[in-house]
């Protein structure tokens, strides 16, 4: 869920594109042009978050999508796009291209497979070099290109750096849109084209020509098509910088001190802090409709549910928020909204406990109600997203006061919930690289789920509605991608009259009501901002005015005087490498790349060994046989998440057992191809900053290739 929970939070900051059927995510606008223009030798398809572009054989061939946009607006025009490539020419590139057909003019700013960014125009056969910047893409996953145009003139951005202006081109004003050349795999995403550009009261110059950046991102990582994660994890990741502003989610306040919002009713805006009222406003929600979703994955798929279900689908909802936060992003404006929109998540439980508290009542006064109690609903769900990511949550413990012994659980129950939702979802779950348990193919047929925003007599009806409503929709229903549902699970967010939201078993659908995000946005308000009613209140009485990621996993060269294995060690699968951790009993078969580590062979084992004296070997299959310089340590590759307890204690076993050489190899070892404990390991390892590096083939491979045993070592 962790490519779900970064990616609204990336969309909310980005204005929305137009949607079409097919590739709407990934390209936008573009997306209706696709299937035109894609040229014989080429391939296109979605895969985990890329729109992932394949020239297999055709050397020197260009792909391109362009559409007809014409002369930029007077306020300006933003081509924003996420691009990633994969190739052994050095030559081979992507980028964006405006383009004149019947002037025969072109300008193309470009970034190679040797990490240079090119930015170039042609008149006719006439060339003009602009600029050349070496080594300015990353080609991890994170290169973001813009092009910000004003009528006759354009300005190209790679990575938030300015690489040249045109301003006597012929091909400004006309088409724009992707070009790929050569052989290799080309990534896009989060292709957009934005002319809703006007300046915020309030807002600080930005560059280009005063029109303010564009920012999206994605957080998926994808199948072993040699393109990197989108998004990313601890220690590095590849998702794309962003905005701290939010154009379409916090209209500004008008020049009379409204609110900008059509309708009735208070909008708390949290001092007007964008990332405060993204988190506020998408905590709430995430927490109410994830609660709800976990009732609609019980009722259609007809999950077995030991236990209150109210209690179990706030276990469910609790391990989709703090996701996000266990694998973050390199941007840590993304990272902050995606901790803080937990903690909110968690919070209106909290506070609606502490209000009832002083209201009088007690634990004893709903011993009828089917929902547990707040403040008890509070510490099951903290304590979820603390045994997750302790280091994020401890501000939130320590403020609450959680206690130790309390926390000190909460690892446990961390790891217990979440292995038991994925293994009772798993048989209903499309296998994907944020979903390595799954077992249905990753092109199972399934229901979708369906979003609608009805209007609102509300402000923050229509804050859903108007400003919010595409990315929550893309967001949702990515859960259909993910589930095989029998049957569509419609959702709509609606004005009802009442304080509630709702599964209908009856009709599969999800009811989201206007007025309970309302009602917990004011109460969080009057309490943190000490607004009343979500208002701020003048002294008078009055109302007052309104106020680096790491380098892409690659596979090892064969190993040199080997003999031919009698295991095929790279052998694809079928499963997708994944940045989270495979769920205990850690049996079952094993991607062939691994994520922030190197995947090695036989071969490449042994030369290491002959090659580093100092060679550090983990063994995590529990075996009592083994390679014969390895240490056992079959809790390096439990699951859990790579931010939780065991992680500071693998890292001080490993700096012990390196004599604190934190660059000291080390290489991760499990039963065979079958034992996904030592993946867990490696992942962990990395994770960590170590140069870690993940023998797939293990013990297994290891006997076959007939080298020694400790059980040999033994006997002689």
């Amino acid at each position: 869920m962790r490519l779900r929970g970064v990616a609204l939070f990336s969309a909310l900051v980005a204005l929305s594109a137009p949607a079409h059927a097919e590739f709407e995510q990934q390209l936008g606008p573009l997306a209706s042009v696709v299937r035109q223009q894609m040229l014989q030798g080429w391939t296109g398809e979605v895969q985990d978050g890329w729109f992932t572009l394949r020239n297999p054989a055709t050397p020197g061939s260009e792909q391109t999508f362009y559409l007809r946009v014409g002369p930029a607006p007077e306020q300006g025009r933003v081509t924003d796009v996420n691009v990633v490539l994969n190739s052994q020419n050095p030559k081979a590139s992507i980028g964006v291209a405006l383009n004149n057909r019947a002037t025969k003019g072109l300008c193309l700013i470009e970034i190679t497979a040797d990490k240079n960014t090119i930015l170039f125009c042609l008149e006719g056969d006439k060339r003009r070099d602009i600029a050349t910047v070496p080594s300015l893409a990353k080609l991890d996953g994170s290169d973001r290109i813009k092009v910000v145009e004003l009528p006759g003139a354009a300005r190209f951005i790679v990575n938030g750096k300015i690489i040249g202006d045109v301003t006597d081109s012929s091909a400004v004003g006309g088409d724009i849109g992707i070009m790929a050349y050569d052989v290799g795999t080309f990534g896009i995403a989060d292709f957009s084209i934005n002319t809703d550009l006007a300046p915020r009261q309030g807002a600080p110059a930005q560059q280009g020509g005063g029109l303010p950046p564009r920012s999206g991102a994605g957080a998926s990582a994808p199948q072993p098509a040699g393109l990197p994660p989108r998004g990313g994890a601890a220690g590095g990741g590849a998702s794309a910088p962003q905005s701290t502003q939010l154009p379409a989610a916090a209209p500004a306040p008008n020049s009379s001190g409204g609110s900008g919002l059509p309708g009735a009713g208070p909008y708390p805006r949290f001092g007007g802090d964008t990332m405060r009222i993204v988190s506020v406003y998408i905590g709430i929600m995430r927490s109410i409709f994830m609660h709800e979703f976990g009732h609609a994955l019980i009722g259609e798929l007809e999950l077995p549910s030991t236990g209150a279900e109210e209690d179990a689908v706030d276990i469910y909802a609790a391990l989709q928020i703090v996701e996000p936060t266990m694998y973050p992003s390199s941007d840590e404006d993304t990272n902050t909204m995606a901790r803080d929109a937990a903690t909110y998540a968690a919070l209106q439980w909290y506070y609606s406990g502490k209000l009832a508290e002083k209201r009088g009542a007690s634990e004893t006064s709903a011993w009828q109600d089917e929902h547990t109690g707040d403040l008890k609903r509070f510490r099951n769900m903290l304590c979820i997203m603390y045994g997750g990511n302790p280091s994020v949550f401890e501000s939130v413990a320590k403020h609450v006061g959680l206690e130790d012994r309390t926390k000190a659980r909460c690892s446990d129950e961390f790891n217990k919930q979440n292995r038991a939702w994925r293994r009772i979802l798993a048989p209903h779950t499309r296998v994907g690289t944020w979903s390595p348990d799954g077992q249905q193919p990753a092109n199972a047929p399934g229901a979708p789920v369906n979003v609608v925003f009805e209007p609102s007599k509300r402000k923050i009806g229509n804050l859903f509605a108007n400003n919010l409503s595409d990315a929550i929709s893309a967001n949702i229903k990515l859960l259909g991608q993910t589930y095989v549902l029998p049957r569509p699970v419609n959702v709509v967010f609606k004005d009802c009259g009442k304080l509630n939201a709702w599964y209908s078993p009856r009709e599969g659908s999800i009811t989201m009501c206007y007025e309970l995000i309302e009602n917990i946005a004011v109460m969080i308000s009057d309490i943190e901002m000490g607004t009343v009613g979500g208002e701020v209140v003048a002294a008078g009485g009055g109302k007052a005015p309104p106020q680096q990621p790491q380098q892409q996993p690659r596979q090892a060269p064969p190993g040199q005087g080997m003999p031919p294995s009698a295991i095929d060690e790279l052998k694809d699968m079928g499963v997708p490498p994944t940045s989270l951790l495979f769920a205990a009993p850690y049996k079952g078969p094993t991607p062939n790349q691994i994520y922030r580590a190197k995947l090695i062979t036989t071969g490449d084992l042994v030369g290491m060994i002959k090659n580093d004296k100092n060679l550090l070997i983990v063994d995590t299959s529990g075996l009592r046989d083994t390679l014969p310089i390895s240490y056992p340590l079959p809790d390096a590759g439990s699951d859990g998440s790579v931010t939780d307890n065991l992680q500071s204690a693998l890292d001080d076993w490993l700096l012990k057992k390196a004599n604190n050489n934190r660059g000291q190899a080390v290489v991760f070892v499990g039963a065979g191809m079958n034992d996904r404990s030592s993946y867990n390991a490696a992942l962990r390892a990395g994770s960590l900053g170590w140069s870690a590096y993940w023998y797939r083939g293990g013990v297994e491979a290891w006997v076959a290739n007939g080298l020694p045993t400790t059980a040999d070592m033994k006997k002689q």
